[in-house]
């Protein structure tokens, strides 16, 4: 890794479920980053294979987290983050384990100074098209939209501006974000906590900032796969936490939601994701009425 005068220090967390090949595919593209200077963090989320003993292996200079069981992706980032901010980085960037990066992505989003600094993603067997170009709030249905999605890349999407959303997918976040709002919701484990963070953060009044200098490219949906019931059932589970913790949107809002995205895949001839979906916002349902319950005993 080249490294400029004076280089500023990225805290890089990444968290690891049962993907070593994908993990150290991610790794070796931070290690050839350029223009700063890292400090990588690994957590394991409870594989229960080797992976974690691997990546010491053959990363011996990054710090690695072994977990004894996997708690889902936001205990996973939040462990990191802990670890994170023990240092002294005043940058952390939070990175899926399933991506590669440009060598100038880090330095990019460092530079361009944003509370929340987010890349242009792309698709990794696509390397051309747009997985998201940061994320905004469409009113109809009322739900978070990824932009450029399956859009060919191009200048539409080269300029650099504020955004409302994005995936967790690969975050340049600054320590004081993470240092006055809590990291990501743990009642959230899989999906829809990043949305939920970013929402947490701008009501704080931090900055969210497309920089699509920075590229990264996306194997998306490796660990539970796009279609599998296990992904679907913990998607209509979050949604149902993410409208309605807080009462953060209408009722309406989330239930013509929901029936879209019913009705899409049903024309879409996914039938088989439907069953997990509906018993995920059960689901849902059930603990929006447990964790409303605790907080009127509290």
């Amino acid at each position: 890794m080249s490294i400029s005068n004076n280089p500023p220090l990225v805290a890089v967390v990444i968290v690891n479920y049962r993907r070593l090949r994908d993990t150290l595919e991610c790794l070796q593209s931070v290690m050839d980053s350029t223009g700063v200077r890292l400090e990588v963090i690994v957590v394991d989320n409870g594989s229960g294979d080797d992976s974690a003993e691997q990546i010491r292996s053959i990363y011996p200079e990054i710090s690695l987290v072994a977990l004894s069981e996997n708690k889902g992706f936001a205990s996973g980032y939040n462990t990191g983050i802990e670890w994170a901010l023990a240092g002294s980085a005043e940058d952390i960037f939070l990175l899926n384990n399933d991506t590669t990066l440009d060598p100038g992505t880090m330095r990019a989003l460092v530079d361009a100074d944003w509370d929340v600094g987010v890349p242009k993603i792309l698709y990794s067997s696509q390397p051309e098209m747009i997985w998201a170009a940061g994320c905004r709030w469409r009113r109809l249905p009322p739900s978070v939209a990824m932009t450029g999605l399956g859009k060919r890349d191009g200048p539409a999407y080269d300029q650099p501006g504020p955004l409302e959303f994005a995936t967790g997918c690969a975050l340049m976040v600054k320590r004081r974000v993470l240092e006055t709002t809590t990291g990501f919701d743990q009642d959230l484990q899989n999906y829809m906590e990043d949305y939920d963070f970013c929402y947490r953060l701008r009501q704080a009044g931090f900055s969210i900032g497309f920089v699509p200098a920075a590229k990264v490219w996306h194997k998306v949906s490796q660990t539970l796969g796009e279609y599998s019931p296990e992904r679907w059932q913990q998607q209509g589970k979050n949604t149902v936490l993410f409208y309605r913790k807080g009462n953060r949107f209408s009722q309406w809002a989330l239930w013509l939601f929901l029936v879209w995205v019913s009705l899409r895949e049903l024309v879409k001839g996914h039938l088989r994701i439907l069953p997990g979906f509906w018993s995920g916002i059960r689901q849902g349902f059930r603990k929006l009425r447990d964790i409303q319950i605790q907080g009127s005993a509290d």
